[in-house]
């Protein structure tokens, strides 16, 4: 009776092991370079190990990078994700990737509809299909996009959004500097605001939210739409450079 029993828990204790294959097939992105220190919180897991070159990645699994650190992942369809400095981003699924704090650079390759990727943070949803861009937490989060569309959605209530006028970047970039953020911002709201769940992000545009406190109605977030500054435009030249390296 023991031995039948003995081999019972050994036939069901094979059938629930995960092969290597069973593995492999949950990959879905390798980390490919490395600077500094990172973690790695597997799926499933309490304890953090140190982040690798060579590491391959699951649904599930965290990262997180540390000071003067980053961390260049490339998914199996050859898109490639860039983990600044003090950055969490959570690979939640192989459709959705929830980045918690910190700034990554997204550069996406196209993808079918029903395939399409997700970026959750707590300001906005981003829907991607295949483009270029940045999510950082300053201020209260800012998305710059550098090539393609991209949806913007939010996570409750309606944003209030303000559109500028067309405006050349470096002349812009000028007036910010002589006026500073907040007379510019003020500046700004006096055109007329928007308030939509979702709107459509544009080449070479980007995005600042601000607190819901400054709403002039009910909203998620206050956010300022914009021409690219030159700031903007040399951190996507440094992100560049680290993928081709």
């Amino acid at each position: 009776m023991i031995k039948i029993i003995l081999t019972l828990f050994l036939i069901l204790d094979l059938s629930w092991a995960e092969t290597p294959q069973k593995r492999e097939d949950k990959v879905i992105a390798t980390v490919v370079k490395m600077q500094g220190q990172a973690k790695l919180l597997p799926a499933k897991s309490i304890k953090k190990h140190t982040l690798k070159v060579g590491e391959r990645l699951s649904a599930g699994d965290r990262l997180l990078t540390y000071s003067d650190s980053s961390a260049v992942l490339k998914f199996n369809d050859d898109s490639v994700v860039v983990l600044d400095e003090n950055t969490r981003l959570l690979l939640a699924s192989r459709t959705l990737l929830d980045q918690e704090t910190g700034e990554v650079y997204y550069r996406i390759e196209k993808r079918t509809k029903n395939r399409g990727l997700q970026v959750k943070t707590p300001f906005s949803i981003i829907g991607i299909k295949g483009t270029e861009f940045i999510v950082n937490f300053e201020a209260s989060g800012r998305i710059a996009l550098n090539e393609g569309v991209i949806a913007i959605t939010s996570p409750q209530k309606k944003f209030e959004l303000y559109r500028e006028q067309k405006m050349d970047a470096f002349k812009k970039y000028q007036q910010q500097q002589q006026e500073g953020f907040e007379a510019y911002k003020k500046r700004t709201e006096e055109q007329v605001a928007a308030y939509l769940v979702s709107f459509d992000l544009y080449t070479r545009k980007m995005l600042t939210f601000t607190s819901a406190n400054n709403c002039k109605e009910q909203c998620e977030s206050q956010v300022f739409e914009e021409q690219f500054s030159p700031e903007m435009v040399a951190r996507f030249k440094r992100y560049q450079a680290m993928v081709k390296e």
